[in-house]
């Protein structure tokens, strides 16, 4: 698992405005002023003549003590809080506080990594998959990640490099919590540097961080945030009620409830995860897809039910869902096209059995229920934190940070059911298959496109292959061309495969006479254009032939690693696609299959520069004939892929590529 952090994907703001959006609301009649008064005058919890926290008897920084013992009194802190609090309030407690245990919370995490202490649920969402072995009595306290509602990293002495190293710690427990838990929509986070707190939160629309405060001079800050979470639902802690984790045969699986638009409530039970990539991203669509298995309809058991894909995103909330879409484009075909070329469109696209989206609190689930804001604070920053990487190389190339915004992007959680079980074209292992499923993506852009639509994310995530035939899936971001809706700038998730001038949000090729003449009355504003689909459809089969090699347990040679990196170099690279690349630094088993490659490398950049060689102003390059003689040599090129393909295996590296 690996974890990318970049200080543009986390706000800092005030510790008031952290409490006013990020924080559950405070149950009444709790008063936190009076919970304070009456704490102070407990000599048993306050020491009033050096003003500090009873359970704190020495200085935290230089006390050559261990974190555990440092703070271990939060958790006395903590419990005396509660005490107070439940004089008053009626509702059950949902938290207790532990701190750094003996062993690592369970967990499928490989890593050791695990936090100085947490407030844990009372009742606990994880499963014991083995049989109450898996914690011991004496490891009681280790608990489950999947139980941890806010996790604690303490800094025990001065220096940068400890608490860059603690803050870096905390977000990796939040970052875990969002990615292996598919329950989650949020959780919450502290650090401290001896008395300097800091309040954390993470959901998939944003991850805020308190500036510091001092918990001794200012402890209503802290029971505040303990009475607002350890009296909240469980929702509000950020647990996603409509999937619950099961134990089935020894393994953890989920009973996951669709929602449809008709009313219909269907509970699906996963058998496995076919892809989480897009979790890997603290803010994004955190999309997931299981394979599943209906399990019950409004109540009723439902018995021998086939195998489905059950697909939960977090869209763009000003997006359309996915299903909708489909149906868009299908009635352009039926209208433009008629209802044969629909039904062979179809073919290329997955087909909707269920799809709705996720109810919460008998409200449609989004971001803005757990982040109650969309415009940051005018004296919002960027957290200085330096971006790094840690833990394993990806088998991928990295998620993004999404660009700094002064207004946060809310996301509308769905869930869509598919009828056919697909692999993603980046694990399959047959070359000749790999090109099979890569024509039957061309086709099902050449029918959007037909009707003037763009599907504007095409990658290695989305394009799937479903025995024999090969599928086009995850259209959220897909637009019709006609359409005066105007979207923001998409922040694609899989940068490898985004098109240059898309990356550039200007047009490339452009002839220089031509810039000096449009410079002189009206640059054209960049739009994207199919043209931009075919240039990400060309990036799959390179990146399939320059990351993998010929041979079970083998290497890329020093040279394949080379033209990797100048291909797929996780920023511009423009150079490199009007440029040329070298298939002889590849596997012999793939040389005529790279020089077909290479020659739709060329067709591209031909249609691109003869869309654009008489560009005028206010007007998109004329890309019709351009477009139709590239889809005809790519079919072309991708057919003799097939064939010089035949027999061809694919293998992962031993030493793992990245960008």
């Amino acid at each position: 698992m690996t974890l990318y952090l970049d200080s543009e994907d986390i706000s800092f703001v005030s510790v008031e405005y952290f409490k006013s959006v990020a924080l559950p609301p405070l149950r009444e009649p709790i008063d936190i002023s009076k919970i304070k008064d009456s704490l102070q005058r407990d000599p048993a919890i306050w020491k009033r003549g050096t003003g500090r926290w009873f359970a704190f008897k020495n200085k935290l920084w230089g006390s050559g003590t261990s974190e555990e013992k440092a703070f271990k009194p939060l958790s006395d802190i903590f419990d005396a809080v509660i005490r107070e609090a439940s004089k008053v309030s009626d509702a059950p407690v949902k938290l207790r506080f532990a701190s750094r245990p003996v062993v690592s919370p369970a967990t499928e995490r490989t890593d050791a990594t695990y936090s100085d202490a947490y407030l844990l649920l009372v009742d606990k969402k994880s499963v014991d998959t083995q049989g109450g072995k898996k914690i011991q009595a004496k490891h009681s306290d280790s608990g489950s990640w999947d139980d941890i509602v806010v996790s604690f990293e303490f800094k025990m002495s001065e220096g940068d490099a400890e608490g860059e190293d603690c803050e870096k710690r905390v977000i990796q427990s939040l970052h875990h919590i969002m990615y292996s838990d598919p329950c989650r929509r949020a959780t919450f986070g502290i650090t401290t540097e001896d008395a300097q707190m800091k309040f954390w939160f993470t959901c998939r629309a944003a991850t805020l961080v308190s500036k510091p405060f001092d918990f001794f001079m200012e402890p209503e800050h802290l029971i505040y945030f303990c009475c607002c979470l350890a009296f909240a639902n469980v929702h509000e802690l950020g647990w996603d009620p409509t999937i619950r984790s099961v134990c089935v045969g020894g393994e953890t699986q989920y009973d996951i409830t669709v929602c449809t638009d008709e009313g219909k409530n269907l509970v699906y039970q996963t058998t496995k995860v076919i892809s989480a990539f897009s979790a890997k991203a603290l803010r994004g669509n955190g999309t997931r897809v299981f394979e599943a298995r209906l399990k019950s309809q409004d109540g009723k058991l439902v018995k021998d039910a086939e195998l489905v894909v059950l697909k939960d995103t977090w869209r763009d909330c000003d997006l359309d869902r996915e299903d909708k879409i489909l149906e868009q484009i299908f009635a352009d075909l039926r209208a433009k096209q008629g209802i044969n070329q629909e039904a062979e469109a179809r073919k290329y696209f997955l087909t909707v059995l269920a799809a709705g989206n996720v109810m919460v609190d008998g409200k449609i689930d989004g971001t803005d229920s757990l982040l109650c804001m969309t415009d940051l604070p005018a004296d919002c920053t960027s957290y200085p934190l330096k971006p790094t990487r840690t833990g394993d190389l990806p088998s991928l190339p990295p998620l993004p940070s999404p660009a700094k915004r002064s207004t946060v992007l809310h996301r509308t959680h769905s869930r869509l059911v598919f009828k056919e079980v697909c692999q993603p074209i980046y694990e399959v292992r047959s070359l000749d298959l790999v090109f099979e499923t890569l024509q039957d993506a061309r086709k099902a852009l050449q029918f959007m496109h037909c009707v003037n639509w763009v599907d504007r994310d095409v990658n290695v995530a989305n394009v799937l292959c479903a025995g024999s035939t090969g599928k086009l899936a995850d259209l959220e971001y897909a637009k019709c061309m006609d359409s005066t809706t105007s979207h923001r700038q998409l922040q694609m998730e899989t940068p490898d495969f985004v098109a240059c001038e898309v990356e550039a949000q200007k047009y490339l090729f452009i002839p220089p006479t031509r810039w000096s003449w449009l410079h002189e009355h009206s640059m054209p504003s960049f739009r994207f254009n199919p043209l931009h689909d075919m240039e990400s459809l060309v990036w799959i089969p390179t990146w399939t032939l320059f990351y993998h090699v010929g041979q079970e347990h083998s290497s890329p040679s020093v040279d394949q690693i080379r033209w990797f990196h100048i291909l797929f170099p996780g920023y511009s690279r423009l150079g490199a696609f009007v440029g040329s690349f070298d298939p002889w630094v590849l596997p012999p088993s793939f040389h005529r299959a790279a020089y077909e490659v290479y020659d739709m490398h060329q067709a591209l950049l031909i249609a691109y520069t003869e869309s654009e060689k008489e560009m005028l102003p206010a007007q998109e390059p004329a890309y019709t004939e351009p477009l139709a003689q590239l889809n005809s040599i790519l079919s072309e090129c991708i057919a003799s892929a097939v064939e010089y393909s035949r027999g061809v295996c694919l293998f992962s590296p031993r030493a793992v590529l990245t960008s």
